[in-house]
Order: C-alpha cells, then structure tokens, then sequence
C-alpha cells in the first residue's frame, strides 16, 4: 500500500507535524477537545499498518490519544481488530473496549484531515470506532448502559442489541 499513497503537501506547520508524527510514530492523533461530545481520531494506521484508522468519543484528550496509542502498539505488533471485536486487554479492572465499523456515510463529519491526509492517494481507508463501557461494563447498544455513556459516544454504526 504505501506504493499506493501520495503524501498530501502541507499547508500549515500544523500539517506538517501531521506528516512527521505519521513518519516517526506510526500515527497522529487528531482531538476535537470542543466537539460536542468530544473526540479524536487516528492518521496513519492504514498507511504504516494496513489497519484501519480509529475514532473515539466522549473521553478527555489525554485519554483518548491514550486508548488510541494503546491499540496503534498493538498493531504495531502485528494485531488487526475488525467491525465486532470487543477486547478487554486495555483498560483496568476488567473493562473493555468494543471496535465498531464506521459508514463511509459519517466520514465527511468526523474524519476531515484524515480525508485530507488520504485525498491524493484516493484511498478509501477504513475507520473503526472504539466503543467503551459504562460504570456497570455496558456498552451504548445494550439497554441499560447509562444515558451519559450514550450521550457521550454516538455510535456511528447502528448496532441492534
């Protein structure tokens, strides 16, 4: 694939820290800290690893860009989640994390630098997003996960429980 990809010129110093993190780290982490509710996003997952990026809300930056770089080390090592992984080897005591497929319909609302950092290459690279659990360890399509969890993570992908 990286036969495949044209890096994108920059056009700020902002994009050009874009393209260096991509390069040294494997990924960039895009927060959107005043979004209501919160959220940030991978760049460069699908480039270095041939994974799908990753999209995360309702956590503070901090956290988020810590989840996400938590999951890139283990695709680093060579791990690929898909649409329905639920993993509980991330966060302490026992919760998990869900991976969820997100529509190319909700790409253009959430993923913009990320269409960005792919446009020139005209790769349709795919986005998971990384669900997490309430306080009773329910995810936001199980009926009784907390109304705040629901608030806080809009699931992209509609999910029947």
């Amino acid at each position: 694939m990286p036969d495949q990809f044209e890096w994108p010129d920059p056009e700020h110093a902002a994009d050009e820290v874009i393209l260096r993190n991509v390069r040294t780290h494997g990924c960039h982490i895009v927060g959107i800290p005043d979004a209501e509710p919160p959220f940030a996003f991978s760049i460069g997952l699908f480039l270095n690893y041939g994974h799908a990026e990753l999209i995360i809300f309702g956590q503070r930056s901090e956290t988020a860009q810590a989840i996400i770089n938590l999951v890139r080390d283990r695709i680093a090592n060579g791990h690929q989640f898909v649409d329905g992984d639920i993993s509980g080897d991330f966060l302490e005591n026992d919760y998990k994390l869900g991976f969820r497929q997100v529509p190319f319909s909700a790409y253009s609302e959430y993923l913009g630098t990320a269409i960005w950092f792919y446009g020139n290459s005209r790769l349709a690279f795919p986005c998971l997003q990384v669900v997490w659990q309430d306080a009773d360890r329910r995810f936001p399509w199980e009926v009784d996960c907390s109304s705040a969890v629901k608030k806080g993570q809009p699931l992209l992908k509609k999910t029947v429980s």
